[in-house]
């Protein structure tokens, strides 16, 4: 019995061995540009964990990434970095929008509040743009800069974008002078120990899914178009209004981390399906007082509450519901062929009142130019709706006056 039993023990570890070949050579034959992609025990483990495609999240995963990672590839490679920091992404948040790491990260990066903000991301008690993922990469691209330029190892900065500089400083340190990351990594604390073999795990199965046999799930995007929201309104209430699954739209505008658009002196804009914004249209400003539950039914609106773990900022005092009297603002945004007459035409205002809310000394305007337009708020959702006119639109306006 213990022969076999030894035999067996054998043929299982020649197995592993062979296996721990295969994907040694493959890491090897991947095209990199600056990241090492190193092979170790450590890595294997990583790789294993992918290949068990547990609940199919590993299918799930590589369907999104063909749909999300050659954008990010293409601005990444613009400027001059790795391409393979794309798989940070499926490593640090799985595509998960409405992941809160332990640290406060969030979005498809994972950026942390402090890094957020300081690379122009705005993040307010209602507005988290991390959770926008072209925006998001426009802030991940001049820290992965920052980084490199100060540890000059991809390795290092991978180590650091997932867990944080002085954590990665400390565990040099640690490890002493000269020491690679595998010398340091586990002296970093236990949670982002794994950082760079998850990191070479997906590089790897991004790389070789065929030969596993794991194909990736089909993800198809709906086409989404911007509209202007005037009034506050919530994402649930929108959804109900255009008849568009609430998931959907509540991906599609994943910033509004409590799914409320607010109001302010700001213009907001939501994402909605393309075949929806005729409807959104013709609904008008009844979209803002749209019945969205029936409460005899039990069909309420989802608790909207914020994550206790998401860092906070409070958002400015005017964010409330617009007054019932008073001036409201509204923004105008200069098209070709406009001048300061028609737009006062447009508006029913002065042309000294344009110069004087937006700091004119003369006539001139500019083409995409935003200008400040004050109307009493009784009839603040009729010009509201001036700027998303067509150019025959805001002609039949001009006739009828």
């Amino acid at each position: 019995m213990r022969g076999t039993i030894s035999v067996f023990c054998l043929l299982f570890t020649l197995l592993v061995q062979a296996q721990s070949g295969v994907v040694a050579t493959r890491l090897a034959a991947i095209i990199s540009t600056d990241v090492e992609l190193s092979y170790n025990g450590i890595v294997q483990e990583s790789i294993d964990d992918l290949l068990l495609n547990k609940n199919k999240e590993t299918q799930i995963i590589l369907g999104k990434s063909s749909v999300y990672l050659p954008e990010i590839e293409d601005s990444l490679e613009a400027h001059s970095l790795p391409h393979e920091l794309q798989y940070l992404i499926p490593t640090v948040s799985k595509y998960d929008n409405w992941k809160v790491s332990d640290d406060g990260g969030s979005g498809y990066w994972q950026l942390r509040y402090v890094t957020a903000k300081r690379y122009g991301l705005k993040i307010s008690s209602y507005i988290d743009e991390r959770r926008d993922y072209r925006k998001a990469t426009s802030a991940a691209i001049p820290y992965f800069k920052a980084l490199y330029k100060e540890f000059g190892d991809w390795h290092a900065v991978i180590a650091a974008f997932i867990s944080d500089p002085v954590e990665v400083r400390k565990a040099m340190r640690m490890a002493g002078k000269d020491s690679s990351y595998w010398d340091y990594h586990r002296f970093l604390p236990s949670q982002y120990q794994n950082a760079v073999p998850d990191f070479i795990a997906n590089i790897y199965i991004h790389s070789y899914f065929n030969e596993h046999q794991i194909a990736p799930q089909e993800t198809v995007l709906p086409q989404l178009e911007n509209v202007e929201i005037s009034e506050w309104v919530t994402i649930y209430q929108l959804s109900k209004a255009l008849n568009v699954e609430f998931d959907v739209l509540k991906e599609a505008n994943a910033i509004y981390k409590k799914q409320v658009i607010p109001n302010t002196d700001k213009i907001y804009q939501v994402k909605i399906p393309f075949d929806r914004v005729k409807r959104f249209y013709e609904l008008g400003d009844s979209i803002y007082r749209y019945q969205s539950h029936e409460v005899k039914q039990g069909l309420v609106e989802p608790n909207v509450e914020e994550n206790p773990n998401q860092p906070k900022v409070e958002e400015p005092a005017e964010v409330v519901k617009p007054a019932a009297a008073g001036p409201r603002l509204i923004y105008y945004t200069v098209r070709s062929g406009d001048y300061l007459g028609r737009i006062a035409d447009l508006y029913d205002v002065g042309v000294s009142d344009l110069r004087k809310w937006n700091r004119l000394r003369g006539d001139r305007i500019n083409v995409n130019q935003r200008l400040k337009i004050y109307k009493p708020a009784s009839v603040y959702s009729k010009y509201n709706k001036i700027n998303s006119m067509s150019a025959a639109q805001k002609n039949q306006i001009i006739k009828k006056d």
